[in-house]
């Protein structure tokens, strides 16, 4: 064995011409529960109880095709992952949901904003720059795979697990943007997946908690859902995410997509002829789970390449080669699967000559730190700020040295500002001139408020910057965001009657104007998706840079269409 590792180290790498015979030649060597188990992968974590640790241990030693990390401290999470990655024979696909980078997982990273914030640019070369950043953060600590794009239309406001990991809600934009942003990361040599197909966009059920129903003829499916996923087959996307949705135009029994024969082998594997690793959502989630028995076994039989994260590891091993023993399966579609797995390690360098699967731990600073990266996130941050009342031709006058006045001429207004990452708005500000700041927490009462807004007379501009908001909308109720209650917005909006000018920033989801009507109260109204550092500046920029905000709407919302913004270039 270890002469035939040797020679398939030897091997030259390259995306069009694979030495099958070496992956061949392994694949001989490897028992029907090592192949099956190559074509798992599982969740390993840091807080995992012995007995789980044990598990994985035994699952790697059994042949365990690749692991997904969850959220984790990162030096501790690679410390578990050379661990493992020391009991494989084969050197394990390390894999991650990092659909905004790495600090998806793991908080030492600067987080990417979020699609739907990429959704706003108006330049694509800008998100391919962010796929390839990605991609290079990701491929330092030897994680090949990111389960990303989402390239679902995000059409439906109330989506309650899409929504802002989409790109928007206009086809071309969602599968141009998804293109460019696979190609940055695969030219980094991180592979992606595009997801969730057949399209979780125009959905209002979480599939990790039930089964949503694509109720669409065939002819929409087409002309909507199915399109970025066409374009991202054409793009070279390694591997294709299958969703648990129910679609009877594709599957009239209603089948959960994700362990559908006629979705997965018919139309993604024949009619829209992908070539590549098809893998399941993760087998767990409700959507699937929930009133199906073996569904690991019913993905196989599908037409899946890889079962991500099946309930129990040993159980599906077993299913599997009871069923191969049963002559249920056919041995040769799964060399087939295992040789697509191997294929993609090679590819990744996994077994060239030197090659070492574990990370250096001493080296995580320099990784994790980078002044470029830095830049780029700051970069997609000032351009996306999106302005959908008022006009910024002009920038904001702060006037920084007024000795004639006892106090500056510009009030901000810090609703909901707990956050460390909020200070950096005023912070921006202030670089540019003199303000004076007044704070209004999150429970704000009609008093406070009033109180406040009297305190404001004699100020020429307002800046009202509504903070901490979430991305993601809550569910159960109509109470969908958390950055201010509608009641508490219109009470501020009423200060526009007054004689300064009113200037908001809503750090949140832009759906959210749905339910704050009186944004158009506002002088100036500026989207800046959510309350990180990055935006915070950005947002500050906005306000006193000149032509500084590109941003428009990624969907359509409070009567504004996606595209929209305000403001003159």
């Amino acid at each position: 064995m270890k002469r035939l590792l040797l020679t398939l180290m030897a091997a030259t790498v390259s995306w069009g011409g694979l030495f099958a015979s070496d992956v061949d030649t392994l694949l001989r060597q490897m028992s029907r529960r090592e192949k099956i188990a190559q074509i798992i992968i599982e969740a390993v974590g840091t807080n995992e109880n012995p007995a789980d640790r044990d598990m994985h241990r035994r699952l790697v030693r059994e042949g365990l095709g690749g692991i997904i990390v969850m959220d984790d401290p990162l030096a501790a999470d690679m410390q578990l992952i050379n661990e493992l990655q020391g009991l494989a024979r084969i050197p394990m696909i390390v894999s991650i949901d990092g659909e905004w980078g790495a600090a998806m997982r793991f908080y030492e990273f600067s987080a990417f904003p979020r699609a739907m914030q990429l959704g706003a640019l108006d330049d694509e070369s800008l998100v391919e720059k962010a796929g390839r950043a990605i991609g290079e953060e990701l491929r330092d600590i030897k994680i090949f795979v990111n389960y990303a794009p989402v390239v679902d239309v995000n059409n439906n406001p109330r989506n309650p697990v899409i929504n802002t990991r989409s790109f928007g809600e206009r086809r071309d934009r969602v599968a141009a943007l998804g293109a460019a942003y696979l190609r940055g990361m695969q030219s980094a040599g991180v592979w992606g997946s595009a997801k969730h197909f057949p399209g979780h966009g125009d959905t209002d059920v979480d599939s990790h908690k039930g089964l949503p129903v694509l109720t669409f003829d065939r002819s929409r499916l087409d002309s909507l859902e199915l399109y970025p996923f066409r374009r991202m087959i054409e793009e070279g996307t390694a591997m294709v995410m299958v969703g648990h949705l129910s679609v009877p135009a594709l599957d009239s029994t209603g089948t959960p997509s994700s362990i559908s024969a006629p979705i997965v082998t018919g139309i993604l594997r024949n009619e829209l002829g992908f070539k590549g690793i098809i893998i399941t959502d993760a087998l767990g989630m409700d959507g699937v789970a929930v009133g199906n028995e073996n569904v690991a076994l019913q993905a196989y039989k599908a037409g899946a390449d890889i079962l991500l994260m099946p309930e129990s590891d040993f159980e599906t091993i077993d299913a599997l080669d009871r069923a191969f023993s049963r002559g249920e399966l056919d041995e040769a579609g799964l060399d087939e699967r295992v040789r697509k797995v191997l294929q993609l390690k090679q590819r990744s360098g996994m077994l060239d000559d030197g090659y070492s699967p574990l990370v250096d731990i001493s080296a995580l600073d320099s990784i994790t730190c980078r002044p470029a990266t830095e830049e780029l996130i700051q970069t997609l941050c000032d351009r996306s700020m999106t302005v959908v009342k008022g006009r910024l031709c002009r920038p904001l006058r702060l006037h920084r040295f007024l000795a004639f006045t006892r106090r500056p001429r510009v009030a901000y207004v810090a609703f909901n500002a707990e956050t460390p990452e909020s200070a950096a708005f005023e912070k921006e500000l202030s670089h540019r001139g003199r303000v004076t700041r007044f704070d209004l927490p999150a429970d704000a009462t009609p008093g406070q408020i009033d109180s406040v807004g009297a305190l404001l007379k004699g100020y020429r501009n307002v800046i009202v910057g509504f903070h901490s908001g979430k991305p993601r909308p809550h569910t159960g109720g109509p109470q969908r965001f958390a950055t201010v209650d509608p009641a508490q917005f219109s009470r501020i909006a009423s200060w526009s009657g007054s004689r300064h000018r009113l200037h908001g920033v809503y750090f949140g989801n832009p759906y959210d104007l749905e339910q704050l009507p009186d944004f158009k109260r506002f002088k100036t109204f500026i989207i800046g998706y959510s309350d990180t550092r990055y935006n915070n500046i950005a947002a500050a920029r906005a306000l006193i840079v000149p032509r500084s905000a590109h941003g428009v709407l990624p969907v359509s919302t409070a009567g504004l269409p996606a595209g929209y913004h305000s403001n003159v270039q």
